[in-house]
């Protein structure tokens, strides 16, 4: 049936359709120009009926045409380009060609006959159903989904529960606020499919896969244990149940299926933090999770490796162990954990020689790593164009590539013995100190696996070692110096000494400064590794000598740093560069003598034209003459990070507008060549533009923007407004806030605001990351801050987007993201106080009544204040959650000037106008803080 209105598939289109997919994935000469084409058709409903058209059919619909590959290819790339469109396009393409699209993968999943065309049709569904709904398949007459899912097809048998699998396993990833709290039956009635005797094999592991990679998936939320999300109480509800199969499969001895075992104990892992919602929890069952979660575990650890799949299967042990005991750590010793660390803890002279075993390198880790250490070879770059994503595949195991083994085995144990140092150092210290010193003066493998292991116990057993660390670190001062020592034992020598620096700061004499040079004498190594080594660790003394208040204490060593920095600056690449222009800012920070600054501005704008020369010739290489396997080199992005600190210190507008001018004008270009998936480039160049922004004045800013029309933020607005990326989105508002802040209302054109406030609206509450998200508010509300002659309906709906992001639920980290939120809204009541009424200030009294006393919460405070005292019905309303705001400051207001006079004057309002209500409310909090308010207040 043909149900995409007027057109009709045609042959000729068939056959330049397979011509395009031939060109873009099936040929292994795959072109750029081959790509921007296939992107031309992006949004057109006609070009994706034939792709549903080519994805649905069995055989090629061209009789007797040459594929150059197998039939397959071009289905599964139709397919993937289909999926890519609707994500892409969406509503653009029209309701029809969507209905065609759901009737060919609908088809698919109900006759599977290849699990990687089932793979890719349940992706399409799914992006089917985040565009419309679940009920638009029942009234556009393909039935009813969830019941074709969870009925017809998850008992379907082999092909058929596979695609029932993927489909939901994608709907909980994609659409967890669609999914909600049903995703505990999707995890029940998968999970019994595990448990049910019978089951095909390939069929179990499948389902056990799906429920692991949906609790995997959820680490990636935003939790609250107060405000659960409807999806989390789904996945906590069925967290024993799921917990109950990994314990029995666990008896079963996985079937002896090593592979099974190992996703069983990554899934233990993940349910480690749904031990409190384990209720409720016999002690019989808790009785069996610690013998087969934990004692089991230190068994497999202690056992000898026979195969590679043995060894993936200690990684994963060694990670168990250390998330049950960073849990206990964070749980202060309390709930259901302690029961899981007692036997770790007994256990110890068991584990810890068996940890130990697995420190030093392997032969493989050490040929990976002398096969690219000359500083002259450079580090490769990822690829940059991919078309299918998704590492989650339920149909395979998901074990380490062969050569990260061995490496990921010496960090899983390395961080096992730093939480075994944590959690018990008394006992734990004598097992480890008696292998360090049988290690210490044996072969240099074994040196330097005694070296990690003093700088892993610094951290945990530091009260243990701390009378040896004067004779510790002149041991390990003469290895960084040692001309004939190894490149590993010297880089993890530095590393050792930085883990002990904070006792460098306090100890008496010369151990500080020596330190430091000894780090400064290899900053000129041929060694990548020992580089990175070199100035990570330099970094770490600046970073700990500014927490402690120490700064002066380096001011030694920094003439020999700045000529070892400016001498060996031509060697650094790469990674080892943006560490060494990490550590050049830093210095910037702290160096006081002008000679010295102007000194190593002076290397950088040296160094700066050879790297700028090369990224303009692989860039013009890669980009404008198209030749093939060529990596665009990044390093001036480094090295302007340096020149922009510089100019932000000693500020010289022509030159930093100079910078910004160059390029602005390569990200037109990059524009121009829609050059979209390269995001690095693209990223790297708008961050390198607001750092020179932000190092010129904003006068001279202003009057360039004037001059050019706003041409940057034109161009940001052209960047953020054409990407997928929510990360380049991010970047991008940054960078337009930041004109906005620092050039003025000006610097944005007149035309773009309107569309990018309502972009912002848009976006803003599809993006999970809160980082990104506060980046987005600030933006819009620096812009309803800017433009009073926005229509207005668009910038009152875009603050209301933006409030609408607020959460008084949110704890650690993420509160601070919200308070930022919270802070940047309550900056709008300045130039708008009637916002107020619509922008839930009870939510931003509550957040802000979280916060710690800063600078930025006094100035939102009276902000928010000022808004209340005249808009009285809203006063009102939020009465309980200003006082909980008042509260929060208690003495402190003072110390922030208006601060005290701004609460004062609200209390003094609520009693003159509303003081039954108040008194009510002064009653119920508790009476100190009720006491501390009268007498701070003034009150009676």
């Amino acid at each position: 049936m043909n149900v995409t209105g007027n057109y009709s598939v045609v042959p000729n289109d068939v056959i330049n359709v397979l011509r395009l997919l031939h060109d873009n994935g099936v040929s292994v000469q795959n072109s750029k120009k081959a790509y921007e084409e296939l992107l031309q058709y992006q949004a057109n409903s006609d070009f994706c009926v034939l792709l549903s058209h080519i994805f649905g059919a069995e055989t090629c619909p061209i009789p007797n045409m040459e594929l150059g590959g197998s039939w397959l290819q071009y289905r599964r790339l139709a397919g993937i380009t289909l999926k890519n469109n609707l994500e892409r396009s969406k509503y653009a393409l029209g309701e029809a060609a969507v209905k065609e699209a759901a009737a060919r993968t609908l088809f698919i999943l109900v006759n599977p006959t290849d699990i990687r065309i089932v793979r890719v049709a349940a992706q399409i569904v799914v992006k089917i159903t985040g565009l419309t709904s679940f009920d638009w398949w029942e009234k556009c007459g393909f039935g009813n989904l969830p019941v074709l899912l969870l009925n017809d097809l998850l008992n379907g048998g082999e092909l058929k529960t596979f695609a029932a699998l993927y489909v939901l396993q994608y709907l909980v990833e994609d659409l967890p606020k669609v999914v909600g709290v049903a995703c505990k039956d999707i995890l029940e009635r998968v999970g019994s499919l595990v448990a049910e005797p019978g089951v095909q094999e390939s069929v179990r592991k499948a389902a056990f896969r799906m429920c692991f990679n949906m609790y995997d998936h959820a680490q990636q939320l935003d939790w609250n244990v107060d405000g659960l999300s409807p999806l989390q109480h789904g996945l906590t509800s069925a967290s024993l149940t799921f917990a109950g199969i990994c314990t029995t499969l666990l008896e079963q001895g996985c079937g002896g299926d090593t592979i099974l075992m190992i996703e069983v104990l990554r899934s233990c892992c993940l349910m480690l933090d749904y031990l409190e919602y384990f209720t409720p929890l016999s002690d019989a069952v808790l009785e069996k999770i610690v013998n087969w979660w934990i004692r089991n575990t230190i068994c497999i650890i202690s056992a000898n490796a026979e195969s590679g799949n043995d060894i993936q299967l200690k990684i994963v042990s060694m990670d168990l162990l250390t998330a049950a005991m960073n849990i206990y750590d964070q749980m202060g010793g309390e709930g259901y954990v302690c029961a899981l660390v007692q036997p770790i803890v007994e256990s110890l002279s068991i584990l810890v020689p068996a940890l130990v075993n697995f420190v030093p390198m392997s032969k493989e880790d050490i040929e990976n790593s002398l096969s690219g250490d000359d500083y002259r070879i450079r580090d490769p770059t990822s690829v940059r164009i991919q078309l299918f994503k998704r590492n989650n595949d339920i149909s395979e195991s998901t074990l380490f590539d062969d050569e990260h083994v061995s490496a990921t085995l010496r960090s899983s144990a390395l961080r096992c013995i730093d939480s075994l140092c944590v959690l018990s150092s008394q006992q734990t210290f004598p097992h480890l100190i008696e292998r360090v010193r049988v290690l210490w003066d044996a072969q240099w493998e074994l040196k330097e696996a005694a070296i990690v292991l003093v700088g892993t116990m610094a951290n945990g057993c530091y009260s243990e070692i701390e009378a040896t660390l004067p004779a510790v670190s002149q041991q390990l001062l003469t290895t960084v110096l040692s001309p004939s020592d190894n490149i590993f034992v010297v880089s993890m020598a530095m590393w050792s000494l930085s883990r002990i620096l904070e006792w460098a700061y306090t100890s008496d004499g010369t151990t500080l400064t020596n330190i430091i040079n000894a780090f400064i004498s290899r900053l000129g190594s041929t060694s990548k590794r020992v580089q990175l080594a070199a100035v990570t660790a330099l970094n770490a003394v600046f970073t700990i000598g500014h927490n402690m208040g120490l700064e002066q204490k380096v001011a030694e060593c920094l003439p020999n740093l700045v000529d070892s920095v400016i001498k060996f600056l031509p060697i650094y690449y790469d990674g080892n560069l943006s560490v060494l222009c990490d550590l050049v800012l830093q210095m910037l920070a702290t160096v006081k003598d002008c000679n010295a600054i102007a000194h190593i501005y002076s290397s950088f704008r040296s160094c700066r034209l050879e790297r700028a020369r090369t990224f303009e010739n692989t860039y013009t290489a890669y980009y404008v003459n198209d030749v093939p396997n060529v990596d665009v080199d990044r390093d001036v992005f480094s090295i302007d990070r340096v020149i922009a600190g510089y100019l932000t210190r000693y500020q010289d507008p022509n030159i930093s507008i100079g910078f910004m001018t160059t390029w602005e004008a390569t990200l037109r270009d990059v524009i121009e060549r829609n050059i979209k998936d390269d995001v690095g480039l693209i990223v790297s160049i708008l961050q390198t533009c607001q750092n020179f922004l932000n190092a010129t004045p904003s006068s001279a800013l202003s009057e360039w923007s004037c001059k050019n029309q706003g041409s940057l933020a034109f161009l940001t607005f052209q960047i953020f407004n054409a990407t997928q990326e929510p990360f380049v989105q991010t970047v991008a508002a940054s960078l337009l806030h930041r004109i906005l802040k620092n050039a003025g209302s000006y610097a944005i054109p007149e035309q773009i605001r309107e569309v990018l406030m309502n972009a912002l609206a848009t976006s803003v509450p599809e993006v999970e990351d809160l980082g990104q998200k506060l980046e987005m508010v600030r933006l819009i509300v620096a812009m309803v801050n800017a433009y009073s002659n926005v229509s207005e309906n668009v910038a009152p709906g875009a603050f209301l987007a933006a409030v609408g992001e607020l959460r008084a639920d949110a704890y650690s980290d993420s509160l601070w993201y919200f308070a930022q939120m919270a802070h940047e809204i309550c900056s709008a009541f300045e130039c708008k106080p009637g916002l107020i009424a619509r922008c839930r200030p009870d939510i931003i009294a509550r957040i802000m009544a979280q916060c710690e006393n800063t600078h930025e919460k006094s100035a939102a405070t009276k902000s928010l204040v000022n808004a209340l005292l005249v808009a009285e019905e809203t006063a009102v309303v939020v009465l309980p959650d200003a006082l909980r705001l008042i509260c929060s400051w208690q003495q402190a207001a003072s110390n922030f000037p208006g601060t005290h006079e701004s609460l004062q004057s609200l209390l003094l309002f609520y009693n003159s106008k509303h003081s039954e209500l108040l008194r009510e409310h002064l009653h119920s909090i508790n009476p100190s803080l009720h006491g501390m308010l009268l007498s701070t207040y003034g009150m009676s």
